[in-house]
C-alpha cells in the first residue's frame, strides 16, 4: 500500500462525503424553490455532476494507493451509484407515479452511496492504521 496516495484518498472520501450530504441540501433547495425541474435545481445537477467526476477520480486515486480489492471495488460500486443517479434523473417523468417512484429509488441510492462513503473511509482509515503498527 502507498501510504501517501491512501491519506490523499481518504481526504477524496471525505471531500466527496461532504458533497455528498450537501446535495441533500441542495435537493430540498429545489424543492422548496417551487418543486419543478428548473432553476432551483440547478445548483444540484452541478454537483451531482461533481461528484460523478470526484468518484471517478477515487477509482483512480485507489487504483495508486493500493489499499486491497475490497474498496476499489466499492469505490467502482460508488460509481456506478452516481451514474445510476443521474440516469434516474434522466429517466423519470415529474408528476407520474412511474416518476415520482424512480425520485424515491433516487433518494434512496442517495442515502446509500452516503453511508457507502463514509464506510469506505472508514476502511482506508482503518487500512492505514493496520500499516501503521507493522
Amino acid at each position: 500500500m502507498n501510504p501517501v496516495f491512501a491519506r490523499l484518498l481518504r481526504v477524496w472520501m471525505i471531500l466527496l462525503f461532504t458533497l455528498l450530504v450537501a446535495q441533500f441540501a441542495l435537493a430540498g433547495f429545489g424543492v422548496g424553490y417551487g418543486g419543478g425541474v428548473g432553476d432551483g435545481f440547478r445548483l444540484h445537477f452541478l454537483n451531482g455532476d461533481v461528484l460523478l467526476y470526484g468518484y471517478a477520480a477515487a477509482i483512480l486515486l485507489a487504483l495508486a494507493a493500493r489499499p486491497g480489492a475490497r474498496i476499489v471495488w466499492l469505490i467502482g460500486l460508488g460509481t456506478f451509484m452516481v451514474l445510476l443517479q443521474h440516469v434516474m434523473g434522466l429517466l423519470s417523468v415529474p408528476g407520474t407515479l412511474w416518476g415520482q417512484s424512480l425520485f424515491l429509488v433516487h433518494a434512496l441510492n442517495g442515502l446509500a452511496l452516503i453511508f457507502l462513503t463514509f464506510r469506505i473511509n472508514l476502511l482506508v482509515r482503518n487500512r492505514l492504521r493496520e500499516r501503521a503498527l507493522v
